[in-house]
Parts: structure tokens; sequence; C-alpha cells
């Protein structure tokens, strides 16, 4: 695995593979070859401020591209239990799984920081990451995943919102 730079794997490099399971008994594995196209995986812990933040911008993305066949990923750093609060109490939708005890892919990942998220290819390759919220790369790993299933761009961020263009994780 190529080592990370400033806590992100960089473009390119193959992401480590994984199975976890999600709180509804089902697992999910990375990668995942029968992908229709790009996917999103997100690193999140339930009590980061940044995750809190980052988290409704990303079912949003799941929302308008999953009926395209895209996907998104989040991983919990919270165990089956806090992954399934957390999924109820903000409303996601998308596939949810757990990491296990002392977080094994988030240590595979090299991870500094939550949220950290990483846009992959079908086989594992890295096509961009992205450590705390980053606004315009989040909008344009948006657009890459959308594009990759044919699905109009999308609209993470609604007008009036209050965003900002970065916060640390």
């Amino acid at each position: 695995m190529a080592t990370a730079v400033n806590g992100v794997i960089p473009p390119g490099a193959r992401a480590p593979g994984f199975t976890l399971p999600r709180f509804d008994g089902d697992d999910v594995t990375m990668p995942d070859k029968s992908a229709r196209g790009l996917t999103l995986v997100v690193f999140y812990k339930n009590t980061c401020p940044t995750c809190q933040l980052t988290m409704p911008y990303v079912q949003r993305l799941h929302e308008q591209v999953s009926g395209a066949g895209g996907r998104v990923v989040a991983v919990s750093q919270d165990g089956l239990d806090g992954a399934a609060s957390f999924a109820r109490a903000t409303g996601l939708t998308m596939p949810v799984v757990a990491d296990g005890p002392g977080y094994p892919v988030s240590r595979e990942y090299d991870l500094v920081t939550v949220p950290t998220l990483y846009l992959l290819e079908r086989d594992g390759t890295i096509v961009r990451g992205l450590a705390g919220f980053q606004k315009t790369e989040l909008q344009q790993a948006a657009a890459d995943l959308a594009a990759s299933v044919g699905a109009p761009p999308p609209t993470l961020y609604r007008a009036g919102e209050s965003v900002p263009d970065y916060k640390p994780g």
C-alpha cells in the first residue's frame, strides 16, 4: 500500500480492501468490481463535528446518484450500535458499515483524521482523496461519481445554506 501523505493515500495508489458488516446484517466488500462506476468511501466518527457537517452532504450525493448505480459507503468508527444510532438520527440511507475494535480498516488506510473520503475505481484504485471538509473538492468528487454512472451533476449545497469552504477534521 502507498503511504498516506498528509493523511491521504495519493491518487493512483490501490486502496486497501475490506469486508465490513452493516448494522442491517449485510456485509460490504471493497473494492467492488461489480459496481457500475466509481464509489465514494467516507470514514467518520459520530462525535466528530466535521463529520457531522460532512455527512448530510454525502447523504445528498447518495440520494442523487444511487438510482443510476452510484455508490457511497460510510465507514463508522463507532461500532455497529453507534453506526445504527447515527444513521437513524441523521437520516442516512447509504450503506453504513462499522470498522472493528481498534479500527483495523482505518489503520490500513493510515487515517490521521476523520472525515477522510476516497473516490475509488471498481478495482480499488484511488481517484481522489480528501481529509476534513473541503467544499470544492467534495463537489468535484461528487461530480466525478455522478459522471461515472451517467447521473446528472449533483447538487450538494442548497441556496441560502452557510457552507464553509474548509473545516479540518
